[in-house]
């Protein structure tokens, strides 16, 4: 047997080959899909550890007990053992110790923390030496940063004092990447207090001050410091190590910290559960692409076998007749295409490793590092095995049909149910995997195949009405003596063999669309969800010590409005749900990023959102302010609760409440008075904000009247009585009912506040109205369309008042829901805190010494974002990944297909040559004989175009594109057809070119045997 089983394969060493380099294939694709997961999983892994915040990154076991003496080596410390775990599981242990105090030099003073931490010196550019151990009556060593030098006035080897201990600098250093870990973000490097130009880029005065071992010092309860260790994660342990595991060991150390008193704390999990998504979604996402490559490889295997079988059915025919018994034929056709299915698992595993390399360099970043293991070559073998399986069913109704139909030179027709069975059930798994999709919520199970199985279907069905309508129209042309088309048709109709392949080729031009198609509205929705997200093309989280501040060094870093504009923003709240976005609205149509879905342009929102206000701002000048005022109460009715003045004003630093200092302090005594307020903020300039009459009881009534403003050192006058009586000037937030205010005129102008009697607990405030009140805002239209007036949390977390200008489909930063106010104005109104994050958003304008700009004006530099960088971010992540995956896949199926329809050709030409040879000679011409390949072709492009507009309006909205699942902007519902027909068009040549070149093949071979 096992000559002839040699034999065999020497005879057919066509169909050999051709079974040898599908099963190749099949196996390639199975090998390469984990190897690529596992080069991807690791990319992303490595990816999410980069963004991560330094919480998220490690351990950290603190002693709750301060113990005396200098910060050293905790090496006896009670959470020493707790440690050994995570340095047996690879993490990076650095312990340390730690005490707060204020250092002081020669030129200042600073409140820091002296540290002993493993591996400093290692990690810094000195100046002078790393700090050394110290020997008994020696001053301890230390090194500080150069920010704390030039502010204490001290140099490598002069002497500071912490905690009033005597310390000697031996070094001065700058960190060499203040991004590692080990700087835990801004713990050690402390960013600058706003306000003034930082001496340098990093830190500030209050780095940590570091030191080494020292012996023990006078006074050892001078210093009392608390031991620390932090575990760090690894980036190798990230990308290799088991997030289960991981958060084991965590949650044990956690407990086990606990019961020993000591301090735990980690966001660590959070890294590790999104990783493990985001593997899950790659690792579903390439099992799909990989998969259908594997079907199609099994698929072509079949209809090339089935085909070639079905040529050799007089063969075997015969073999029967003589007496062969069947099993020796099946053990025939095991043997001979089991070797070259075994012969495929080391091969396919060797092209997959390529394939994956290759795959690996275009879309993941770094050093893909990838081998070939033990569950490549497992799927290789499954592969190889479904390869196997393939072939023998191809062979399987050959080898069992009966010695009659073996005879037939052709096949006879398959007829009743049995021909509609597997229709049947690609239908109903197809419908039960859209069902399933498109009842919502994460795709999982069948859901994740609804495109495939969808596309088969198709396929089936659309190939069984093909060869229907081929034969019957060939017949038709025929009819009408149109020889070419009709003959090809019926031929191609007549052959059972061609129904698989038109469904090959449909799904494989279905599944390339349906895939370049996805990928191409992912980018688009990566695209949009980076612009709407970020806001502008680069936003710049900053610190300011007031939203004023922030106005001002963004306008004097950009005067002219160009590029640069102020943004506070806040998050929704329980109580108004509403997100708030507060911009220098002069600047919104410049430096924003427009996108179409907001509905409007960025320039018609920013019109309506500063309106003249009812009257100028008062601005100051000067480091004290007098306040003229003649207040008329009876003061033995209010003995104890006279009423107090405050003044508020706004600068630089922020807003404040200032006390009054008259004869009896912030007390107003009947009649005429002049009250002074110390406001040093003024000086260069600052903001009147309001004036405050606290009265909590009114047994009579009250009458304030205020009659002059003067300030500076000329005392110069701000407001005349006259310019005070004006009422349309102020408002009384809150007030309008329960107190008057008004003007009067004459020889004695006044602004006259009346306060009947009654109790009356909160301040009366007397606010400038230099901004209009309530605010015009831009709303969502997911929040309503109907202008009015809605409540929503201010800027400074109270609630507040807008009046609705207009709504928007979408808006930046906001996405969906929230609205956008001035913030000049915003600021004006508000009463309480600095809240929410302070950001400068830039535009394509902005020059490259931007920050240095910003930094200038005393505005501390946060983070930095990109419209660019977010969408490469996104473009990261496991949906991403497994889309390109897809792509290769598909692009791969092309020639899949082409290869299907070549191996179809050569099983179906030797008859169809012999019947045109004998047709040829009877007269028919030699134009008739285009062999009616191109028709397959033909019914799949279009059926693949059936198919894939079918399963898009099924089955798009349950593709996963973002590993979170959000956008702010609905992804497109069709993709531009440019793009898709770029990669769409080529493949369908290629079909062509391969149809044209078989059906000359077929001519040429007619030609040779009829000598004409």
């Amino acid at each position: 047997m096992l000559a002839v089983i040699a034999g065999a394969l020497a005879a057919r060493r066509a169909q050999g080959l051709t079974v040898l380099l599908l099963a190749v294939l099949a196996s390639a694709a199975a090998a390469a899909a984990p190897m690529y997961v596992t080069a991807a999983g690791q990319a992303l892994a490595s990816h999410e550890l980069a963004a991560a915040e330094p919480d998220e990154r490690r351990l950290r076991l603190s002693s709750i007990a301060e113990y005396p003496g200098m910060p050293a080596d905790p090496g006896v410390a009670a959470f020493r053992g707790l440690i050994e775990p995570f340095a047996a599981a690879g993490f990076d242990v650095v312990l340390g110790a730690q005490a707060s105090g204020v250092a002081a030099g020669p030129a200042g003073t600073v409140t820091s923390n002296l540290v002993f931490r493993q591996g400093i010196c290692e990690r810094v550019a000195l100046t002078g030496a790393c700090p050394a151990s110290t020997s008994e009556g020696q001053r301890p060593e230390v090194m500080i940063s150069a920010s704390t030098a030039a502010h204490l006035g001290v140099t490598a080897g002069g002497e500071v004092t912490f905690a009033k201990v005597p310390l000697r600098v031996v070094g001065v250093y700058r960190p060499l990447d203040p991004a590692d870990p080990f700087w835990l973000g801004d713990e050690y490097l402390l960013p600058p207090a706003p306000g003034t130009a930082p001496v340098f880029a990093v830190g500030s005065a209050q780095d940590a001050i570091f030191t080494a071992e020292s012996s023990r010092l006078a006074d050892e309860d001078a210093i009392l410091q608390r031991p620390t260790a932090d575990l760090f994660i690894t980036e190798e342990l990230v990308r290799t190590g088991s997030a289960e595991e991981l958060k084991g060991i965590l949650a044990a150390a956690v407990r086990n910290a606990v019961a020993e008193r000591l301090g735990a704390g980690t966001a660590l999990p959070s890294l590790l559960d999104r990783v493990t998504v985001q593997r899950g979604q790659l690792a579903a996402g390439v099992t799909l692409g990989a998969g259908l490559l594997v079907l199609l490889c099994w698929l072509v295997l079949f209809v090339a076998v089935s085909s070639a079988a079905d040529e050799r059915r007089p063969e075997q025919g015969l073999l029967l007749l003589r007496g062969v018994q069947r099993w020796r034929l099946w053990t025939l056709a095991i043997g001979e295409h089991a070797a070259p299915a075994l012969a495929a698992i080391p091969l396919g595993g060797l092209a997959g490793l390529a394939a994956a390399d290759l795959l690996a360099a275009h879309t993941l970043t770094g050093d893909a590092g990838l081998t070939l293991n033990a569950a490549a070559i497992g799927y290789a073998t499954v592969a190889a095995a479904g390869a196997l399986t393939a072939v023998l069913l191809a062979q399987a109704r050959t080898l069992s049909a009966p010695v009659v139909d073996l005879l037939r030179r052709v096949p006879a027709r398959a007829r009743g149910w049995r021909t509609s069975i597997g229709d049947v059930v690609a239908v109903s798994v197809a419908a039960a995997a859209i069902v399933q999709l498109r009842a919502g919520g994460s795709p999982t199970g069948l859901a994740l195949l609804a495109p495939v199985v969808a596309v088969l279907a198709v396929g089936a069905l659309l190939a069984r009405v093909a060869l229907l309508s081929g034969a019957a129209v060939g017949a038709a042309l025929l009819a009408r003596g149109r020889t070419r088309a009709g003959l090809a048709l019926v031929q191609v109709g007549r052959q059972p063999r061609f129904r698989p392949l038109i469904a090959l080729l449909t799904v494989v031009v279905a599944m390339l669309a349906f895939t370049a198609a996805t990928r191409e509205l992912a980018m688009a929705a990566y695209a949009d969800r980076a612009t709407v997200d970020v806001g502008a093309p680069r936003v710049i989280g900053v610190d300011a010590m007031s939203r004023e501040h922030l106005l001002g060094a963004v306008r004097a870093t950009d005067p002219e409005g160009r590029f640069a504009m102020a943004v506070v923003a806040t998050n929704t709240t329980s109580r108004s749900n509403t997100a708030v976005l507060a911009v220098d609205s002069d600047r919104l149509g410049t430096v924003a990023a427009p996108h179409p879905s907001y509905g409007v342009a960025l320039t018609d929102i920013a019109r309506t959102l500063r309106p003249d206000p009812p009257a100028a701002p008062v601005l100051l000048q000067g480091r004290l302010l007098t306040v003229t005022v003649t207040a008329s109460y009876d003061e033995d009715a209010f003995a104890g609760y006279a009423p107090r003045l405050f003044v508020h004003v706004a600068a630089r630093s922020g807003t404040r409440q200032v006390s009054v200092i008259g004869e009896k302090g912030n007390t107003l005594t009947p009649g005429r008075a002049e009250y002074h307020v110390p406001v040093p903020e003024c000086e260069p300039q600052c903001r009147l904000v309001k004036f405050e009459v606290n009265t909590p009881v009114n047994p009579l009534p009250l009458q304030v009247r205020f009659e002059e403003l003067r300030s500076g050192d000329q005392d110069t006058v701000r407001m005349t009585g006259a310019e005070l009586a004006h009422a349309e000037r102020w408002r009384t937030p809150g007030r309008r009912n329960d107190v008057s205010l008004s003007g009067t005129g004459g020889s004695d102008p006044a602004l006259v506040l009346d306060v009947p009697d009654g109790r009356r607990p909160e301040p009366i405030p007397i606010a400038v109205a230099d901004t209009p009140d309530p605010l015009p805002a831009w709303l969502t239209r997911s929040m309503g369309t109907n202008l009015g007036s809605i409540r929503y949390d201010g800027i400074d977390s109270l609630p507040a008042n807008a009046l609705v200008a207009g709504s928007a489909h979408r808006l930046p930063r906001l996405g969906e829901t929230g609205m956008v106010i001035d913030l000049e104005y915003a600021d004006r109104l508000a009463a309480g805190g600095q809240t929410g994050t302070k950001e400068v958003w830039l535009g394509r304008a902005a020059p490259a010494d931007v920050l240095d700009r910003l930094r200038a004006q005393g505005l501390v530099v946060r983070y930095d974002r990109t419209i660019a960088a977010v969408r490469q971010d996104l473009r990261r992540q496991g949906p991403a990944l497994a889309l390109g995956f897809n792509l290769f896949a598909a692009l791969a199926g092309v020639l899949i297909g082409a290869a299907g329809l070549v191996a179809t050709a050569a099983a179906d030409q030797r008859n169809r040559a012999a019947t045109l040879v004998a047709l040829r000679r009877q007269g028919l011409p030699e134009r008739a004989i285009r062999g009616g390949y191109g028709w397959p072709v033909a019914v799949a492009t279009a059926a693949g175009g059936l198919a894939t507009v079918a399963i898009w309006v099924l089955a798009r909205d349950g593709q996963r594109l973002f590993s979170d699942g959000r956008s702010p902007v609905p992804v497109p519902a069709w993709p531009e057809v440019d793009r898709l027909l770029a990669v769409m068009v080529p493949a369908v040549v290629v079909f062509a070119v391969t149809a044209v070149v078989l059906g000359r093949v077929l001519v040429a071979s007619v030609r040779r045997r009829t000598g004409r």
